[in-house]
């Protein structure tokens, strides 16, 4: 087992040790976002599937709109009128002969652009025209977004509303996509109490099951189980072990250090996982384990609240990554101006909650421990602090990640 190691060297541990997952399902495409496509997808038709109108007004020949104007307008014969979904094909217009034309509807046989109505006097039974135009002025042309046979979306592809719009104009009810991680959640801490309960002396109400849970549906992730252990290396293993058989990662809060109730270090091993390593050089969440166990990864973070969720961004986000591919994991590194002061001297990597807005990088206010959940409010991003840092002042130039 490693200890102490860098953040650098444990991402690509549990990068190395979360294998991509490959099964698939169909599911609908109304409910497909935020998942990876897991098929290519071709289109069967051309789209617009026939010439249609973008403007409302009247489609004409063109030809017979030569020397249009205000002061000599040409006058044109209404036909007839053509809305969206009429059989455009089933119409048609002669020379000398104008018809009314909605946005949207098919083009009508012998007509090749349409006039806008301002361009008119908005005749019903004649109408007249004020401006000459060329033919396919105002012209959608048959598959002139995609055509029939081409390819649309590429396998790996994350579905944003974009592609569920896409798919459902391909006529698509349903699509193929990677099925997302089972992910289990475990507490612990004698100390815990759940929330809805009275709170006894000595206790606190558990605030990590739910930030854990709730960050990992913010990414996309709905955690299957979330549930408390309590500080048993026995119950713990066993709970692992359960869990392992059905879960693609498990992540756990609590007992990860050297005191006497944190059990993690024994219930790993009465398990029998395979502890990858313990103690990353940063500030919050240094005692954090990575181990495996028949093939789940599973890590187990801080206790304190800062520090865990500062892992989860740092650590658990490119675990995601692996198992998905899904770039929406990979965190996005920006410079700013700092406009605070951090008073602390920075012996180890430190990452700090902060905010990032229009360039400028600012701090919270309240206290920065990492057992402190109120300075959490309105941060997007987490200041990345380099080891060996001296107090931070106003002024300088810092690198933040963005939540």
């Amino acid at each position: 087992m490693l200890e102490y190691i860098t953040l650098e060297q444990a991402v690509q541990l549990v990068r190395e040790n979360c294998s991509r997952l490959k099964e698939t399902e169909r599911i609908p495409v109304r409910e497909a976002g935020g998942y990876i496509l897991a098929e290519d997808i071709y289109s069967e038709l051309d789209n617009p599937p026939f010439p249609r109108s973008p403007v409302d007004g009247y489609a004409v020949r063109a030809e017979d709109l030569e020397g249009a104007s205000r002061e000599c307008p040409v006058h044109l014969k209404v036909c007839g009128c053509v809305y969206a979904g009429d059989d455009g094909q089933a119409k048609r217009v002669e020379k000398g002969e104008a018809m009314r034309i909605m946005t949207g509807a098919p083009f009508p046989e012998g007509s090749d652009t349409a006039v806008k109505q301002e361009e008119t006097d908005y005749g019903e039974d004649t109408v007249a025209v004020f401006r000459q135009q060329k033919a396919y002025d105002n012209f959608c042309f048959q598959g002139e977004d995609y055509r029939r046979g081409e390819q649309m979306l590429q396998e790996g592809t994350p579905l944003t509303f974009a592609e569920q719009g896409i798919l459902s104009g391909l006529g698509h009810t349903h699509v193929s996509v990677y099925k997302k991680p089972v992910i289990y959640v475990f507490t612990t801490g004698d100390e815990l109490c759940p929330p809805g309960t009275p709170l006894r002396p000595g206790k606190i109400y558990d605030s990590n099951g739910i930030m854990v849970s709730a960050r990992l549906r913010e990414l996309g992730v709905e955690p299957q189980l979330v549930s408390h252990v309590e500080d048993s290396e026995r119950a713990m293993a066993e709970t692992l072990r359960e869990a392992c058989r059905s879960a693609d990662l498990i992540v756990t809060t609590g007992a990860v250090s050297v005191g006497k109730k944190d059990i993690m270090h024994g219930a790993l091993e009465l398990l029998g996982a395979e502890k990858v390593f313990w103690r990353v050089q940063l500030q919050p969440g240094t005692p954090t384990i990575f181990s495996v166990y028949d093939h789940t990864p599973i890590l187990s973070l801080s206790g304190n609240p800062f520090g865990a969720m500062a892992n989860v961004e740092l650590l658990l986000r490119p675990m995601l990554f692996s198992m998905t591919g899904d770039g929406r994991y990979i965190m996005e590194a920006r410079k700013g101006i700092f406009t605070d002061t951090f008073p602390k001297k920075s012996r180890m990597r430190r990452f700090v909650r902060a905010i990032y807005r229009d360039g400028k990088v600012s701090l919270p206010r309240g206290i920065f421990s990492s057992g402190a959940v109120g300075t959490l409010r309105g941060c997007n991003c987490l200041l990345d602090i380099p080891p060996g840092s001296q107090p931070l002042q106003a002024g300088e130039q810092v690198t933040v990640w963005m939540l």
